[in-house]
């Protein structure tokens, strides 16, 4: 029997890291500088909600359904229903997509001509979800880091959501939902349990449902890699290439080990991954045509290969001599859709 009020929800905690140690060391008086400026803080999250609302009023296509949002404190959660890839009874984890025949009988179309909830669409609509977050997570910690503050963690995560009614008989998204207490508990858990700093980390069931959409898995496949924090730079290894000239190692691409947690008895998978790949999500459709069109340049022919090759491995991406010979500068890993630039003029 399948309850339709209940549904797979995604969910986002974006948390100003040491907020409440700022807040102590003023000794809880906000009335002094030091409380002043712990309550400052608060305003990156506010005109980070401008932001979205603003381009999500000028722009809809490129956000996701029913998104949900509210900041409380020095925290901004968002999330999402998801009810075309509802996991099978008995499990909370995503097992594969519904064939066509199994969504007619779970989810009547009712004579509609397009029919609805294929897992591309569902995976999209995820898609669209994170690369929001991530822009939002990437604009918090820049104006963090230009007053010199530590920034924000994000955790997203997801699980079950019971559709609950308040006293106002509106359905309260954060009660009853399981994706904001599982990103809320492993957020808490932080440093001690690897998610550590001003990072990104997203749970493995989140990054399942975006695979449904190719185009967006695509651009996935790029987001497990990221800079390292410094170049690797081996002291020890010389390289003269001609007089007065030496060679150092120049920076490197690393991928991070996943992290595993157990939250409410039930092992979760997270990983930390890069938020400037993650931006280019809401983009997808411009990214497909752009790879249709038939006289391409070099950009355009760089985001072709890029959406139909196989994701590359840490060596090719630390290789310049493959990506040379693939005729590839891997695009995805250099585009970065702020959350503050002009969507009518991102492309140039």
């Amino acid at each position: 029997m399948i309850n339709s009020d209940v549904r797979w929800a995604c969910s986002a905690q974006l948390d100003l890291l040491g907020f409440s140690n700022h807040l102590m060391v003023a000794n809880c008086d906000i009335r002094t500088q030091t409380g002043t400026q712990a309550i400052e803080r608060l305003s990156s999250l506010e005109k980070a909600i401008r932001f979205f609302e603003k381009e999500k009023s000028n722009y809809p296509d490129l956000y996701p359904s029913g998104l949900e949002y509210l900041r409380f404190n020095d925290a901004i959660f968002l999330g999402i229903d998801v009810k075309y890839l509802n996991p099978p009874t008995g499990r909370t984890s995503l097992t594969g997509g519904y064939s066509i025949d199994q969504l007619r009988k779970r989810y009547p179309q009712e004579s509609k001509t397009t029919f609805e909830g294929t897992t591309a669409e569902s995976g999209s609509n995820v898609a669209k979800f994170l690369g929001l977050v991530s822009r939002i997570h990437e604009y918090i910690n820049k104006c963090e880091a230009e007053k010199s503050f530590p920034g924000c963690r994000t955790v997203v995560a997801s699980g079950l959501r019971k559709c609950f009614k308040n006293r106002k008989g509106i359905d309260d998204f954060f009660s009853a939902n399981f994706s904001i207490s599982t990103a809320f508990e492993a957020g808490k858990m932080g440093s001690s349990v690897g998610l550590k700093g001003n990072h990104l980390y997203v749970e493995d069931d989140i990054a399942m449902a975006i695979s449904y959409c190719d185009p967006c898995y695509a651009i996935m496949g790029f987001a497990k890699f990221f800079y390292s924090d410094s170049p690797q730079i081996d002291p020890y290894n010389y390289n003269q290439l001609q007089e007065g000239l030496i060679s150092l190692s120049r920076y490197s691409w690393i991928i991070s080990e996943p992290i595993s947690l157990d939250i409410m008895k039930k092992r979760h998978i997270f990983r930390r991954l890069n938020p400037k790949v993650l931006t280019n999500l809401q983009l997808f459709k411009d990214y497909e045509r752009l790879a249709m069109e038939s006289k391409k340049e070099t950009f355009e022919k760089n985001i072709n290969i890029s959406l139909s090759a196989p994701t590359p491995s840490l060596v090719e991406v630390n290789n310049e001599k493959i990506m040379e010979k693939r005729g590839t500068k891997y695009p995805f890993l250099f585009l970065n859709f702020s959350l503050d630039a002009n969507y009518s003029s991102f492309f140039g």
